[in-house]
């Protein structure tokens, strides 16, 4: 049991516990993925292409960085890895549906060109 002790002690004072921002900023970048997974039955009408775009790759260029740096971020290459794969999956929703019902898309995108053009009509 005092291994145990000794052990979580090491790396509570380690260059990557929670002392540090090694910790805290991947912790805090897990409310990404929570929100994919709030989103995993979202209508896919109101799932926005262009940011899970931008999220996924996001977590696509970062992953690689998470190993990178000094000391590797492992908490935070692992946070990449499963965000990307859940935003990726958020993307082929919308896509897939933007393919299946194209006149639907395309009366969605007029209206919200109409929105971003004519703010507060």
């Amino acid at each position: 049991m005092a291994q145990i002790g000794n052990i979580i002690m090491n790396w509570v004072h380690s260059p990557t516990g929670p002392k540090t921002t090694h910790f805290w900023a991947p912790a805090c970048n897990y409310f990404f993925p929570i929100q994919a997974l709030y989103d995993w039955n979202r209508d896919p009408a109101k799932i926005s292409a262009n940011m899970q775009l931008v999220l996924t790759l996001y977590s696509c260029m970062f992953m690689r960085w998470a190993l990178r740096i000094k000391p590797a971020s492992y908490i935070l290459f692992v946070m990449h890895v499963f965000n990307a794969s859940l935003q990726g999956r958020l993307l082929y929703k919308r896509m897939k549906w933007e393919n299946e019902f194209p006149e639907l898309a395309e009366r969605q995108k007029h209206l919200q060109d109409h929105d971003i053009s004519h703010p507060g009509h």
